[in-house]
């Protein structure tokens, strides 16, 4: 059976937040699948690098521009960021929400509606949002309240709601085939697969530069990068990579045997070799 396009939600704590995985929906985008990006929160009271460097000077020496910046501009100038940094990708539904922070579903209550009114009408085939589970990569649990964990839980909590037929409801409910994590969250030994962005490298690296109201600059992000999509991609033998965690097992019809993986297995190690290197 031919695979059809597909509709494929990011749901984020932030709007830097969708780059970790924006590699995937690059691709998928790029083929003709539909792609909506979605920020729970403008991001206004985290990495403002340019006011702390201010704030670390005397009152006198403090420049001015900086600090007559008004949380409305500096909310502009985030969704601008995120914006641009979808186009790069080939996504133009992008979504900000702008729930204050920090954010926190006891008193942001309102985001699951929003978000079960996003999942009823674009009707995705497939969610990506924030990890739900405390451990983060680590073997010691948190206890305390984040702003990822708390987008999780409204968007896992607006799949569960979009799902089922209730009174007073004007869309029809939909049900989201399967749920994603970014792997960012976790340690590599934690993941479920790969995905090679290798050819979107190059994007990765504009895209992250676009985050000026965070400190980025051209050179800081292509190290990110290097460090981070080459850390994972040199265990699997690829230049660049970007991985994901399943929610929960998939019912599969006989068992998965990728084409890379046998390819992999026999080319020549002159070949591997030539495969592990950057693209140039």
């Amino acid at each position: 059976m031919a695979q059809s396009k597909l509709r494929i939600l990011s749901v984020n704590a932030h709007p830097h937040d969708f780059t970790h995985y924006a590699g995937t929906l690059g691709i998928h985008a790029s083929q003709g699948d539909e792609v909506t990006v979605v920020s729970v929160s403008a991001g206004v009271n985290i990495h403002n690098e340019r006011l702390a460097d201010e704030l670390r000077k005397p009152p006198e020496e403090r420049d001015p521009v900086v600090m007559s910046e008004t949380p409305e501009q500096y909310v502009d100038q985030k969704v601008d960021e995120l914006k641009r940094a979808c186009a790069v990708f080939g996504i133009s539904d992008v979504r900000m929400l702008g729930f204050p922070e920090p954010f926190r579903l006891s008193t942001s209550p309102g985001a699951i509606q929003a978000l079960q009114d996003i999942i009823q009408q674009v009707r995705p085939h497939v969610m990506i949002t924030q990890s739900p589970y405390l451990s983060q990569g680590s073997e010691y649990p948190s206890g305390g309240f984040d702003d990822h964990l708390e987008t999780a839980y409204a968007s896992l909590e607006a799949r569960g709601r979009a799902g089922n037929a209730t009174h007073g409801m004007t869309l029809a409910p939909h049900r989201i085939p399967v749920t994603y994590y970014p792997g960012v969250y976790f340690e590599r030994s934690q993941l479920d697969f790969i995905i090679d962005i290798s050819d979107w490298f190059e994007k990765r690296v504009e895209a992250e530069a676009i985050y000026v109201s965070q400190g980025h600059t051209p050179e800081s992000s292509r190290q990110r990068m290097l460090l981070t999509l080459g850390n994972l991609g040199f265990f699997q033998q690829i230049p660049y990579a970007e991985g994901f965690v399943r929610e929960r097992a998939e019912l599969l019809s006989r068992l998965p045997v990728p084409e890379s993986a046998i390819e992999h297995a026999e080319e020549s190690y002159e070949d591997m070799l030539k495969r592990r290197l950057s693209k140039e």
